[in-house]
């Protein structure tokens, strides 16, 4: 049965993607800190200049907190938030 969408469940969706998404984006800004100080170094090393370091270590940053961004979606789908279970249900197919 289909529940009636209120403030007060939409903000418990919201919420718990919301704490999930910052552990992400701690989790995704170490890790991208990690990566970025080993390519900047291997970088460094084979002479490329500061500047073109950023350009190659800007977008994998980017890139990497795009996908980890998508965790804390993944982990609320199918969560019991007691009243209500968030999940996705097939539209029926007209025959």
């Amino acid at each position: 049965m289909e529940l009636e969408i209120t403030w007060k469940r939409c903000f418990r969706i919201w919420w718990s993607y919301v704490w999930r998404n910052l552990i992400a984006v701690v989790v995704s800004m170490i890790a991208g800190g990690m990566l970025g100080f080993v390519l900047g170094l291997i970088l460094g090393i084979a002479g490329f200049s500061v500047e073109t370091i950023k350009i190659v270590v800007t977008p994998i940053g980017f890139v990497l907190g795009l996908l980890i961004s998508i965790v804390p979606m993944k982990m609320i789908l199918g969560k019991d938030f007691g009243e209500f279970r968030l999940v996705l249900i097939e539209k029926s197919r007209k025959i």
